[in-house]
């Protein structure tokens, strides 16, 4: 049984010289599966310490893996042999024999080995012993490492073969043994990096029409234009729409107050329509009413009284006019700028004052 671990774990490299495309082993899945594997014992020092060992034994258990890339993959193993663990030397003695093992596994994913995709991998595991003759102090957990080598191959899209050797090494008790194994795992999740090509290479796509005409003139043919019927002589960008120079307005309305006053006199009120109808026009914009003050007074009365007059105005706008109050702001100066001389009745008669600023956007078509 020696001379078979030994020949299985050298196939891959006698294979090697006729790699070959053709594996169809899915670039992405997780699985489930069960197996079978044969285990040999090489030194026969399992159970007794150089004067016991156990014989060559077959293990049955299940897998449950995850290849996460189309090169890496983890697995999970479980496989035991309930009594059929015999001493090599008829001594009558039997074990129970339990192995859990996680494997990390390098895929050659773009290799073929006759059909087959080869891996290579490393894995950790608990080995639990436990003999029948003396159940009560016969008891062994010895912590393996190891290395595995294997093929595998799809059938029928969802199943998987899967055929390989392990060996593996006990830290504790000093000892090596080795299996052959052979899987079968159900696919699931499945998916392939380069989905749909295949498909794309056999089913041969019907030519489209080739259309080269410019029925509007403007410079894009017609199976590219997305903006047809452009005016004539329209500059017009790579998809055939117009083109449009964005042109900034700014436009600065006054109205004043009385002293002390943040009441809108009647005599504006025709300024603060015209403010609105531009904007109720259609017209892209944002209004900007900043209150003032003139010096008479505590400076932080003046601030607040500012405030107060921006916000009549908005409030005026917006339940006399309709404007909508995410287009209007506010900001309140105090009487930090004058416009004129705050020495004079007449120069603080002008400070006194609230400045509607109505800045717009106006697109203009762009013409040869």
């Amino acid at each position: 049984m020696k001379t078979i671990l030994r020949v299985s774990a050298a196939i891959p490299l006698f294979l090697s010289p006729l790699a070959m495309a053709g594996e169809n082993v899915p670039d992405r899945y997780g699985y489930i599966g069960g197996h079978a594997s044969y285990y040999t014992f090489y030194d026969n020092d399992v159970i007794g310490n150089g004067v016991d060992g156990l014989d060559d034994v077959p293990f049955y258990g299940g897998q449950l893996g995850w290849r996460f890339h189309p090169n890496w993959s983890v697995q999970g193993w479980y496989d035991e042999v309930e009594g059929d663990a015999e001493s090599q030397y008829d001594s009558g003695r039997r074990v129970d024999m339990t192995n859990y093992f996680v494997s990390g596994r390098y895929h050659f994913n773009d290799t073929s080995l006759l059909g087959f995709e080869p891996y290579a991998g490393i894995n950790v595991g608990e080995q639990y012993i436990e003999s029948l003759n003396n159940p009560n102090s016969d008891k062994n957990d010895e912590l393996m490492t190891g290395v595995e080598l294997g093929v595998q191959r799809a059938f029928f899209k969802h199943v998987i073969l899967d055929l390989g050797t392990r060996h593996a090494y006990s830290t504790d008790r000093e000892y090596w043994e080795g299996q052959v194994y052979a899987g079968l795992n159900l696919a699931f999740g499945i998916s392939n990096d380069s989905d749909g090509s295949a498909d794309d290479e056999v089913v041969a796509a019907t030519p489209a029409e080739v259309v080269t005409g410019d029925s509007d003139g403007d410079g894009v043919n017609d199976d590219r234009d997305r903006c047809p019927n452009t005016a004539s002589g329209a500059v017009v960008d790579a998809d055939g729409c117009q083109v449009y120079e964005s042109l900034e307005q700014r436009e600065t309305s006054v109205i004043y107050f009385g002293f002390d006053r943040d009441t809108i006199q009647g005599q504006f009120t025709d300024e603060i329509r015209g403010v609105a109808e531009r904007l109720n026009g259609g017209e892209q914009g944002h209004i900007r009413v900043e209150g003032h003050a003139d010096s008479t007074g505590p400076a932080d009365y003046n601030q607040g009284l500012s405030e107060r007059r921006a916000q009549s105005v908005k409030d005026r706008l917006m339940k006399d006019f309709n404007v909508s109050g995410d287009r209007i702001s506010t900001e309140g100066y105090g009487e930090n700028k004058p416009v004129a001389d705050n020495s004079t009745r007449e120069g603080r008669a002008k400070n006194r004052r609230a400045e509607i600023i109505v800045e717009t956007e106006e697109k203009k078509a762009q013409f040869k």
